[in-house]
């Protein structure tokens, strides 16, 4: 094989492994979201993938405000990254189905990949109609209120993510987002918040159990997430000189 021909193999074997393995460029990437220990980032080489890197500062701060997780996180190998193997684990349980088929909604977790900012997470990205981020339910609420149309797709993406027995450790509105997954199919979907945090992971061996918890959650929380939009809509109005 001639020399030039060889380099240029070489160069794009290279090119391949470090888009797939990394480490991934994120310097001067854009944050696209920022969670309550994690930013989110476009992937560089695939439009339909995101990726999560540890805000490593809000973890810190997160540990100082908590001694008694701080003395035991001590013990954890995995430290800081503890969050990637809880998705991953619930991420794995949703496609033992026998159907094999996917139809859990939520974003799908496609591994792992050096960064330079740190290890991170590469998950499914799910985008509105021009491409772009998918808005979160807490966006569609504080925009439009919650409609009937809404809040019967939202009955039944519980219902769903009940089914599919997924355990949900952070019941937000930020963590719901409305928009396109890779397929194109077009629906509401549980991007982040979801994996077993207790030592004891009774709602991960009882569905039963994981049930009667997300029901009783549910319903709290949809009447707390009406009762602070319709406060927020008095607060407008107040404001409102005549």
């Amino acid at each position: 094989m001639p020399a030039s021909v060889a380099a240029d193999t070489s160069c794009i074997r290279s090119s391949s492994f470090t888009a797939v393995f990394g480490p991934l460029d994120l310097t001067h990437a854009q944050v696209l979201a920022r969670g309550a220990d994690r930013y989110v980032f476009q992937h560089p080489h695939e439009p339909s993938l995101l990726i999560k890197v540890i805000n490593m500062d809000a973890y810190a701060a997160y540990l100082e405000r908590k001694p008694l997780k701080r003395f035991y996180k001590q013990f954890q190998r995995e430290s800081a990254y503890r969050v990637y193997l809880n998705e991953l684990s619930e991420y794995v349980t949703t496609t033992t189905v026998p159907s094999g088929v996917w139809n859990v909604p939520m974003s799908r977790v496609v591994g792992l990949a050096q960064t330079t900012l740190g290890l991170g997470q590469l998950v499914e990205k799910i985008s509105d109609d021009n491409g772009l981020l998918a808005p979160t339910l807490a966006n569609i609420i504080a925009r439009e209120g919650i409609s009937p149309a809404l809040s019967d797709q939202l009955d039944a993406f519980f219902d769903d993510l009940i089914d599919a027995h997924i355990v949900i450790s952070d019941l937000s509105a930020k963590n719901i987002a409305l928009g396109n997954n890779a397929d194109g199919k077009k629906g509401m979907y549980l991007i982040d918040g979801f994996g077993v945090l207790p030592l004891i992971p009774l709602y991960a061996w009882s569905k039963r159990l994981n049930k009667m918890r997300m029901r009783r959650k549910y319903t709290e929380w949809r009447a707390r997430i009406q009762r602070q939009y319709d406060e927020s809509q008095a607060a407008a109005q107040g404001t409102i000189t005549p």
